[in-house]
């Protein structure tokens, strides 16, 4: 009986502790219109608190020219391979538990105002700021 119930105690925790690490982990970027990966970004916990998101590997569709440095990119991002590039920037968690912050488009190299919020079946939503006017959303998965 001890040995189910510390089996049952185990599965509780950990499901406990999976809730509280979102988002910290591997993210599926997903195409807009075939929801395929186009990247896989990894987020994690920065040492002077908040978060941080990278990209570990992408998928690029057979038309794309293949870009490994991030040529539009101003400033200290200029020139860095894309494979390590920090494309989440500064992201804080808010009172609505969504993570609020920047984000770098390597394609243009411009950096926008976001919010990344929590969706059911490991799904994140990024909603990206263009301006006043426009934003669009993006949609990431957890990686398996």
């Amino acid at each position: 009986m001890k040995k189910y119930l510390f089996l049952i105690l185990m599965f509780i925790s950990s499901s406990l502790f999976a809730g509280d690490s979102w988002p910290i982990g591997k993210w599926n970027m997903l195409d807009d219109f075939t929801e395929l990966p186009e990247a896989i970004i990894q987020i994690s916990a920065l040492k002077t608190g908040g978060f941080e998101g990278k990209i570990i590997e992408v998928f690029p569709s057979p038309d794309d020219d293949p870009v490994d440095v991030c040529k539009p990119c101003l400033g200290l991002d200029k020139n860095k391979p894309i494979i390590g590039l920090a494309v989440f920037k500064q992201l804080k968690l808010n009172a609505k538990k969504e993570l609020v912050g920047k984000v770098l488009d390597p394609d243009s190299g411009k950096i926008y105002k976001c919010k990344l919020k929590s969706l059911p079946n490991n799904r994140m939503e990024l909603h990206v700021i263009v301006n006043r006017l426009i934003s669009q959303d993006r949609y990431l998965s957890l990686a398996k």
